[in-house]
């Protein structure tokens, strides 16, 4: 039994990478999470805008990358 294999290409290859680099953002995100309470403290927001901006921006490249990238199952 042969299985055909399909490759990436266009819509899902950029999809996929738009998904990596979100997902990569989300997770250094977690570090700037470690510094938000203590910026608040101190009475600066460069932090907790720091983090709020990199969130919003990983979620939307994954939302966007997840709707490119589609099912890669037919």
């Amino acid at each position: 039994m042969s299985h055909k294999r399909s490759q990436l290409g266009g819509d899902e290859e950029r999809g996929t990478v738009m998904m990596t680099v979100g997902k990569l953002l989300l997770w250094t995100d977690l570090i700037f999470l470690a510094f938000v309470y203590s910026s608040i403290k101190v009475g600066s927001n460069v932090y907790p805008i720091w983090f709020l901006t990199q969130a919003a921006i990983g979620g939307t490249l994954l939302g966007v990358g997840y709707s490119r990238r589609g099912k890669l199952t037919h």
